[in-house]
């Protein structure tokens, strides 16, 4: 590439005296000159241009990636979406999940239930081991957890001083609670006990990825365990109070249907005068279908009645344990 440092124009070459033929090829070797010196200079110039952007591109790259969250390739797990753990059949929950970037504050709201759907909760947190991973900042200890439990069978998980830009963590559950169907006892001397096959327990983990589906909250604090348990109890008070709004909804509509299945069997009722022995009979099938209807919506209203009064026990119960719990009195389970 030829490289020209200085306008032709700006040293004169032109003889004193000279002819036109001189002068004019002197003016086309000026025009030549600084059209080839502009060409070549924009030429560098838009080199330069475009080698600046790819630096800026880059810097800004790496400097994005470095605070931008980066979420695992590992799919996060839903909120309120039971993960099993275990061998007695026991359950986790994923409730809430909330990171606050700027203190790097993530805190997690995990609830466990049990495997059957009983009024008494067969949930033991002490036997639970909690075990953490995910980030790389976690494995080098250089990130804080905290295991709140907050009432029997909830508990909420912090992890404190979590970098921006953190992929996933991961809350790993064990059950340590004896399994009677993997204990075995020798019969005869000579039995090896090592060749017993045992059911390994299950290991429940859940995730979470630091992408859009990631709560983001830049005034959550570092709650103590007191300000949880309350938070929880309070959760708890609402949820029964939404239980006895949707039973008394249901009892309303389930009266309306009732009303509207004894008019129906009542009009039936006029119309048999006028009816033959087949149509008299078909009426008297859906009178029966009606009274059988309304027996059974009798049976629900019952039991959605008793379910207000067990809310409303709950409700007191509940209201107690929360003044206990104002006054510093917290009486809930260990996590390991």
């Amino acid at each position: 590439m030829q490289h020209v440092k200085v306008k032709y124009s700006q040293k004169p070459h032109l003889k004193k005296g000279a002819g036109w033929f001189g002068k004019s090829f002197y003016r086309y070797r000026v025009w030549q000159d600084n059209h080839r010196y502009n060409y070549y200079d924009r030429h560098r110039r838009n080199v330069a241009i475009r080698l600046g952007g790819l630096l800026v591109i880059g810097v800004g790259i790496l400097g994005y990636s470095a605070v931008a969250p980066r979420p695992s390739s590992t799919v996060g797990t839903k909120l309120n979406t039971p993960v099993s753990f275990g061998n007695q059949g026991k359950n986790a929950q994923l409730t809430s999940q909330v990171f606050n970037p700027k203190t790097g504050t993530l805190q997690l709201g995990v609830k466990f239930t049990g495997s059957a759907d009983m009024l008494v909760s067969d949930v033991n947190m002490n036997r639970f081991k909690l075990t953490f991973d995910g980030d790389r900042f976690i494995k080098k200890g250089q990130s804080q957890v905290n295991i709140i439990p907050t009432s029997d069978t909830t508990l909420v998980v912090q992890f404190v001083k979590l970098r921006k830009g953190f992929q996933d963590v991961r809350v790993n559950i064990r059950d340590t609670s004896l399994d009677a169907a993997n204990i075995t006892a020798a019969d005869r001397v000579g039995d090896d006990d090592n060749k017993t096959t045992k059911q390994k327990a299950q290991v429940g983990t859940l995730i979470v990825n630091n992408d859009n589906k990631l709560t983001r909250n830049n005034t959550q604090p570092v709650d103590s365990q007191k300000t949880l348990v309350l938070a929880q109890t309070k959760s708890e008070i609402t949820d029964q109070k939404r239980l006895i709004q949707n039973n008394k909804s249901a009892i309303t509509k389930w009266q309306k249907a009732i009303t509207q299945r004894t008019e129906n069997s009542r009009a039936t009722r006029k119309e048999m005068s006028q009816m033959n022995a087949e149509e008299i009979a078909q009426a008297e099938e859906l009178i029966s279908n009606n009274d059988s209807a309304i027996t059974d919506i009798k049976t629900n209203i019952a039991r959605a009645k008793s379910n207000i009064s067990s809310a409303n026990d709950k409700i007191k119960t509940l209201q107690k344990l929360y003044k206990k719990q104002q006054n510093g009195n917290l009486k809930v389970a260990k996590v390991h």
